[in-house]
C-alpha cells in the first residue's frame, strides 16, 4: 500500500469535526459489496488496508496508532480497448462476407460493437482501483493518494456519506483562511518581473508562494523553525520545475534536466512574468531529509521521500514512522506558507519584499 512502502504522492484534507476510533464502524457499514456480485455496474466501497479484497473492517485491521487506514475500492468489468477492437473487427469481417458487401455502415458497426461488448464483458476479470486513506484522528487531517480530480471527488463523496463530515481540501485559498484567517482574494495579482513593461501575470497565491520560497531559499538562506526551540530546517528547491503564465504566448515552461533553476531559461521565464508552478522542495533537519515535488496550484505532493528507517521492519511501526515523517514535512511546508502570508498581508513589508525579489531576479546569474 502507498503509505507503507516506497515514495508517496498525496493530497491533504482537514475536517472540522472531531472523530474517534468508533468511526471505523461507519466504514464497516459502507464496506464494498462482495466481488462475486460484480456485474455490468461497478462496485464501490471501503476495504481494509491489508488487501483490496479484504472486507473485514475492524479496529484490529484499520486502527494504527491515531490513524484510521482504509481504502476506497472501485471494482468494475472492463474490456481492454485493443482486445475489443480486434473482436469487433473479426465480427465485422464475418458480417461483410455474409452480406457480400465491401463495407458496413456506422449503425451496423455500432450494433456489432454492442453485441461484442455484451458477450465479452461477463467473461472479463475484475479491474480493481483504489484510493488509499490515512485519517489522522489526533490532527483531524486526512492523507489520500488520489491525485486526479475524479479520484478526489469520489473520495470526498464517499467519506462524507460514511462519516457525515465533509473533508476540506488543503489548497492555497483554504490554507490561508485556516492558518491566518486571510481571504487571498483581497490581494491583487503579484508581478515579480523586474521588467516594467511586463504586466501580464498569473493571479495565483500558491504560485506566488513558491516563487517567494525560491527567493527565501536563495537570498535569505532558507533556514527556519516551526516553533521556538524546535529543530531548525533548511529548505532547498531543485528541478524539475514548471513555470506558468496566464495570457498570450507560451503559457507553461517545463525545465527538467541538469540544474534548471540556474538556467538561462529559468531567468528568462521569471523576467517575462512567469511564476513557479511546481518544483521539488527538500527540507533537511540534522541528518533527516524530506523531499517532494510540490504543486503551487493545489498543494499536491508527488514523490514524497522520507528519511530511511533505521529500525527493524515491523508493519505497524513502519507505517507510524512514515506517517510521522509525512506530518513533519507537511507541517513544515504549511509553516513556510504561513511565513509567506505574514509578509503578503503586511503592505509595507510586502512592498519591500517585492522590490527585493525583482532585484534578485534581475541580478541572479544564469550559468547554463
Amino acid at each position: 500500500m502507498p503509505f507503507d512502502t516506497g515514495s508517496i504522492s498525496c493530497r491533504l484534507y482537514d475536517i472540522d469535526e472531531s472523530l474517534d476510533a468508533s468511526v471505523i464502524e461507519e466504514f464497516a457499514v459502507n464496506v464494498v459489496a462482495p466481488i462475486e456480485t460484480l456485474g455490468a455496474q461497478p462496485l464501490s466501497g471501503w476495504v481494509s488496508p491489508r488487501h483490496l479484497l479484504d472486507r473485514e473492517i475492524t479496529r484490529e485491521s484499520c486502527l494504527l496508532g491515531s490513524f484510521v487506514r482504509a481504502d476506497l475500492l472501485k471494482a468494475e468489468l472492463k474490456i481492454p480497448r485493443t482486445l475489443l477492437k480486434a473482436y469487433c473487427k473479426i465480427e465485422e469481417i464475418a458480417e461483410m462476407k455474409a452480406r457480400g458487401v465491401p463495407f458496413l455502415n456506422r449503425q451496423t458497426r455500432a450494433e456489432i460493437k454492442k453485441r461484442v461488448e455484451e458477450d465479452m464483458l461477463p467473461r472479463m476479470p475484475p479491474t480493481l482501483t483504489a484510493v488509499a486513506m490515512a485519517l489522522d484522528l489526533s490532527r483531524r487531517r486526512i492523507y489520500i493518494d488520489g491525485m486526479s480530480e475524479k479520484q478526489q471527488d469520489a473520495f470526498c463523496a464517499a467519506f462524507r456519506k460514511t462519516t457525515r463530515v465533509a473533508p476540506v481540501p488543503i489548497i492555497p485559498e483554504s490554507a490561508a483562511m485556516r492558518l491566518r484567517e486571510i481571504d487571498v482574494r483581497q490581494f491583487a495579482p503579484q508581478c515579480f518581473s523586474p521588467d516594467p513593461e511586463v504586466t501580464s501575470t498569473a493571479n495565483n497565491v500558491g504560485m506566488d508562494f513558491l516563487t517567494w520560497l525560491w527567493f527565501f531559499c536563495e537570498v535569505r538562506g532558507g533556514l527556519f523553525r516551526t516553533a521556538a526551540g524546535a529543530p531548525e530546517f533548511a529548505a532547498m528547491l531543485e528541478g524539475p520545475a514548471v513555470f506558468f503564465l496566464e495570457g498570450e504566448g507560451a503559457h507553461e515552461t517545463s525545465l527538467r534536466r541538469g540544474m534548471p533553476l540556474v538556467s538561462r531559461e529559468a531567468k528568462t521565464a521569471m523576467e517575462s512574468g512567469k511564476k513557479l508552478r511546481s518544483v521539488k522542495l527538500t527540507l533537511a533537519s540534522g541528518k533527516a531529509m524530506y523531499s517532494a515535488t510540490v504543486d503551487g496550484i493545489d498543494f499536491g505532493f508527488r514523490g514524497i521521500k522520507l528519511p530511511k528507517s533505521e529500525t527493524p521492519y515491523e508493519p505497524e511501526a513502519a507505517f507510524l514512522e512514515r506517517m510521522s515523517g509525512m506530518q513533519t514535512y507537511t507541517d513544515a511546508f504549511l509553516h513556510l506558507y504561513g511565513m509567506f502570508l505574514d509578509e503578503l498581508s503586511a503592505p509595507a513589508k510586502w512592498r519591500k519584499t517585492l522590490a527585493e525579489i525583482k532585484t534578485w531576479i534581475s541580478n541572479r546569474p544564469a550559468y547554463i
